[in-house]
């Protein structure tokens, strides 16, 4: 579960919102508590990368099913 922040707060402590995700925190920053960004560990984002890859090899190798033709 991520932690939520204000952008206002977010301004404020931006080198502690940092380092808590650094340590493997997920924090969201919210507006109006609405998520407008995520900030993510380093490791989180290579995993994420990893799936988008992964997908783009599939849909690549399989053109017909990535457009949903049948």
């Amino acid at each position: 579960m991520a932690t939520r922040i204000p952008t206002a707060v977010a301004r404020k402590e931006m080198a502690t919102i940092l380092k808590r995700s650094a340590r493997g925190e997920r924090i969201k920053v919210t507006r109006h508590d609405k998520t407008i960004a995520v900030v993510i560990p380093k490791q989180d984002l290579k995993a994420l990368e990893e799936c988008e890859d992964a997908r783009k090899a599939s849909a690549a190798a399989n053109p017909k099913k990535a457009s949903g033709s049948r």
